[in-house]
């Protein structure tokens, strides 16, 4: 606790993990006031002996080295001056989330332990709509055109991690020997980072070829028996640049027994993108990631209409928030929905011939069944129907534009008969009519909708 500097490999993390993440030791010598740096030295050994990840541990650190220039900055050097008031402006800064995050789990922490009680409400941040980084069609065509600038063992990396869609840290903490064979099922070994398991996926025959190859590659390059126990090591050379971006030139490739870096893995994708000159369809230098690997794959199972939670665990994720970031939710897509054929949900909503929401589909054809009014899109596997005469309130039901003139025409005999209950003091009856009137009301806001969009198809 009295030193400034402390060893991430003395505190538990493994050298793969620090190797990784380029940091092998946490500074504290940057703190101006000594309470503070002794504050934020409990807060980090608590969360190592949480168990938080690295990169969690190493943010955590940064968030309170900021907070201590921004106390000195304005002349706030007692913990005494530290308010609500001045956390939220220190927040503010950035509008960040982490930092707040870190912030109130250090409060939290301070409190419990009755080191320091300082009163303190999380606010709402302004919420910008997420950026959907993903790569774009045209973008990933001439990816998939140049993948071959790469080295053979790096394009597998990059090839392996748009299939499974798996952050860049579990790719390089692959096991070696992770793959498994059922009958004629493939197996794969991967860490979960989120939920800090491992655990098999089953993968297409042609993944695991890939993986197959990278084996082969890694029994030939160090031998079968090496003590190297990962699927992707440590590929360079001599030259800043990416090899075989000049053909003629024989550049001559070097590989260790270790672990990738991220800093290595970010380096070749920049030298890549200015090399293959990766470009969107406005002309525009697109600027290539690893993480838009993850999210490429992500989007382009959204796009095929996969639910969400399916969606989720392929990921890893823990939590559906996330989603917003692989789903785009434009006018190009609902146009493309009406333009299969419009219907309009329960809610309003248009929507295309299958539910949103339909984990049953995968299990037996929905069945198309024609009512008074619309259809119905339940499937016969649910059973008996228990909404059979009340389609309107049954979020299977669905209608088309074709239905509006009998809706308008409900609507006025409903409006009639609501009118008549209210003179009569039939309350029940005034609820049960006020209820539907609201769920036909949806519906014809989302026919107006609907056909709004189809005619800005026409015209467009």
């Amino acid at each position: 606790m009295n030193q400034d500097v402390w060893s991430l490999l003395e505190l538990g993390y493994s050298q793969e993990e620090c190797r990784i993440n380029g940091h092998y030791h946490l500074y504290f010598h940057k703190f101006s006031l000594p309470w503070l740096k002794h504050l934020t030295q409990l807060t980090i050994k608590a969360s190592v002996l949480e168990r938080y990840s690295l990169g969690r541990i190493i943010h955590r650190l940064g968030c309170l080295n900021h907070l201590d220039r921004f106390l000195c900055k304005y002349g706030y050097t007692q913990p005494q001056s530290l308010t609500e008031a001045l956390l939220h402006q220190f927040i503010s800064e950035i509008n960040s989330g982490n930092r707040q995050n870190a912030i109130a789990y250090a409060l939290n922490l301070w409190k419990e332990e009755q080191w320091l009680e300082i009163p303190f409400i999380p606010i709402k941040l302004k919420q910008n709509t997420p950026k959907i980084e993903t790569i774009p069609e045209e973008v990933l065509y001439q990816i998939y055109e140049k993948f071959d600038l790469f080295p053979p063992t790096i394009e597998r990396l990059f090839r392996l991690q748009l299939v499974l869609g798996c952050r860049i840290g579990e790719i390089l903490t692959m096991p070696r020997h992770s793959l498994k064979q059922e009958s004629d099922k493939w197996f794969l070994l991967r860490w979960v980072e989120k939920r800090q398991h491992w655990r098999f996926v089953q993968i297409h025959p042609l993944v695991a070829e890939l993986v197959q190859e990278q084996q082969r590659f890694l029994d030939a390059q160090f031998g079968r028996d090496s003590e190297f126990d990962k699927l992707f090591c440590t590929v360079y050379t001599h030259h800043q640049s990416i090899p075989w971006a000049d053909r003629e030139l024989d550049t001559t490739l070097f590989y260790k027994p270790q672990t990738i870096t991220r800093l290595r893995i970010s380096n070749w994708l920049i030298n890549f993108r200015e090399v293959a000159d990766l470009k969107d369809k406005h002309g525009n230098r697109f600027k290539l990631t690893s993480h838009m690997f993850r999210r490429t794959k992500a989007s382009i199972m959204a796009h095929c209409e996969v639910e969400d939670e399916y969606i989720a665990a392929v990921l890893g994720h823990g939590s559906l928030d996330m989603l917003p970031h692989y789903r785009q939710r434009s006018l190009i897509r609902l146009e493309k929905e009406a333009n299969l054929k419009g219907y309009v949900d329960m809610y309003g909503r248009v929507t295309s011939f299958k539910p949103r929401k339909t984990r049953y589909e995968k299990l037996a054809n929905l069945l198309k069944v024609s009512t008074p009014l619309g259809e119905c899109h339940r499937p016969t596997m649910l059973g008996d129907c228990q909404h059979r005469y009340a389609c309107l309130s049954c979020p299977h039901h669905r209608i088309t534009p074709e239905d509006k003139s009998q809706l308008e025409a409900d609507l006025n005999r409903l409006q009639q008969d609501y009118y008549q209950a209210q003179k009569d003091g039939q309350s029940r009856r005034v609820t049960e009519i006020t209820n539907l009137l609201a769920l036909i009301q949806k519906r014809l806001d989302g026919l107006s909708e609907l056909q709004h969009l189809q005619e800005h198809k026409t015209n467009g």
